[in-house]
């Protein structure tokens, strides 16, 4: 899982960066980039080493060469991009998977082998998105309103008790044992409810209610 999520999150996180003009493949603040991989998953890389890690990214017969322009064949050569990244990568996970023993590869009796260059590949690609997404001065506003909207909802919720909560999660707060498992009750309904209906929760429970979106 681990695996499937840092796979889905470097390669689509980038593809949506590049959709929404706030990643520009063809222009890398490298210094900058290698900064946010260092702070946010690798502290240990140097330099040379991500700037290698980046060429051989740059290799894949889908690294762009020209910027994205919103056309049909722009986000056509985008998709592909996004494809030849997941190939990339499972690829290289079963071959070095196959390679480690003679199996059998089946659930909990083979041990997954990331080998440590495709670690490295989508460390920089989770950093580019990191840099240029999550790391704008327009998202961490929007990350900070959404933090407060959360923990608004959270304490409210957890001082209401089992009326405020969907029907389900009322009854898991009946079963709860203590004060620690009655709170993840409390933060397993606000983690199901969707951004809309955080809002709607929100603006209901906690007025006045602060914005979710940018």
């Amino acid at each position: 899982m681990d695996l499937a999520d840092d796979v889905a999150y470097s390669v689509h996180d980038v593809e949506d960066g590049v959709v929404a003009g706030r990643v520009e493949l063809t222009r890398l603040d490298e210094p900058a980039v290698w900064e946010t991989v260092r702070d946010w998953y690798l502290p240990d890389a140097g330099d040379d080493e991500l700037a290698d890690t980046l060429d051989r990214l740059r290799s894949v017969a889908g690294w762009p060469t020209a910027a994205y322009d919103g056309s049909r064949r722009s986000l056509a050569a985008l998709k592909n991009l996004t494809s030849d990244l997941i190939g990339r990568f499972c690829g290289a996970v079963q071959a070095a998977t196959f390679a480690a023993g003679p199996g059998p590869f089946v659930r909990y009796a083979a041990d997954l082998v990331v080998p440590d260059e495709t670690r490295l590949e989508i460390a920089v690609l989770k950093g580019v998105a990191a840099h240029y997404v999550m790391q704008a001065d327009d998202r961490l506003a929007t990350l900070a309103r959404q933090r407060e909207l959360v923990a608004d909802l959270v304490a409210v919720l957890a001082d209401r008790g089992p009326d405020a909560l969907d029907r389900p999660f009322a009854d898991d707060w009946h079963a709860a044992p203590d004060d620690a498992a009655r709170l993840r009750v409390v933060v397993d309904q606000v983690a199901s409810l969707t951004d809309a209906s955080a809002v709607a929760w929100h603006a209901r429970l906690c007025r006045p209610s602060p914005r979710l979106g940018p």
